[in-house]
């Protein structure tokens, strides 16, 4: 699938017809690539950058003399756990190439098309790149706005003292997602900065903006994403702090009780040693002088530790 820009104009072409001369943009599946290498004049390591590291997460930029090589693995904002498509790039003077490498959905011919779409009747080689790299951003404000509820969830829960058993699983799991996009971002970042800086001269100066404005949006949602991911730090040393003062109030309690017991434990062992010349022993009203005595320690305990504010 290729097109030629002519006039901002975009019209369908073979491979074998386009023209040194005109820019033109494609969408080429690896094995269309290897087929038409020599047609397109692309340098054989192209194959071999596109095949290698197929599991790694990299999204990368390579910059030579006469064109530049890219490599984006595109994560599902909206749901990072999926398996990432990857898809790589060739950009040359006056021609842009699209590969796929990984698309189980045609999610990339997607993308390509609907740049191709977008700037259908005003088109240049640039606004066509930026076209595809900015649809990359597109569902990102919608997921932090997403992973913002939660977090709003969370924290509500916890103000509730709703202290449920996988709460600190759930902010563990948000981080890490929160992770892999900041990544995701940041790679993107700088993929548009190499581009803008057009080190290889393979743009038109006018027309660099578009990568500023990607960069710029790529920057955004990465310094969001951190924000978010320090939110959520703040709201595990909260849930830390309100573990640790549930805790200190059950040991305050089993203080209380061991204090105001300690006593009657005390009486209990005192008047059980049953010695011959004890003269509480013989008493009439000795086992209820032990009760009086018993009861009167513990409402004194209750009544000091209610001074003290303790419970």
């Amino acid at each position: 699938m290729f097109y030629e820009i002519e006039n901002k104009e975009v019209k369908n072409v073979n491979v074998e017809d386009i023209s040194s001369q005109s820019i033109s943009v494609g969408f080429l599946t690896m094995e269309e690539l290897e087929d038409n290498l020599d047609i397109l004049k692309i340098n054989k390591n192209v194959i071999a950058d596109c095949m290698a590291d197929q599991t790694h997460f990299r999204t990368s930029l390579d910059i030579y003399e006469e064109f530049s090589f890219g490599i984006i693995n595109i994560v599902n904002v909206m749901n990072v756990s999926e398996p990432k498509d990857r898809m790589a790039f060739i950009i040359k003077k006056n021609q842009f190439i699209l590969i796929k490498l990984i698309d189980e959905d045609d999610s990339c011919k997607e993308i390509f098309e609907s740049a191709i779409g977008r700037f259908k009747q005003n088109a240049t080689l640039e606004r066509v790149i930026f076209g595809i790299l900015e649809r990359l951003l597109s569902s990102g404000n919608a997921s932090l706005e997403a992973t913002e509820k939660k977090i709003m969830i969370m924290e509500q829960n916890l103000v509730n003292k709703k202290l449920e058993q996988h709460l600190n699983k759930d902010i563990f799991n948000l981080r890490n997602d929160l992770s892999i996009l900041k990544n995701y971002y940041e790679q993107l970042y700088a993929i548009g900065e190499e581009l803008q800086e057009n080190e290889n001269d393979l743009f038109d100066e006018e027309d660099l903006r578009y990568f500023k404005i990607f960069t710029t949006k790529a920057e955004r949602l990465s310094n969001n994403t951190q924000i978010l991911s320090e939110s959520l730090i703040h709201l595990r040393e909260t849930l830390d702090a309100s573990l640790n003062y549930s805790l200190n109030n059950i040991m305050k309690l089993f203080t209380v009780v061991t204090t105001i017991f300690s006593p009657l434990t005390l009486i209990v062992g005192w008047y059980g040693m049953n010695f011959k010349n004890m003269p509480e022993l013989g008493w009439r009203y000795g086992y209820y002088g032990v009760m009086v005595v018993s009861v009167a320690v513990v409402i004194g305990c209750v009544y000091i530790f209610k001074k003290k504010k303790l419970f």
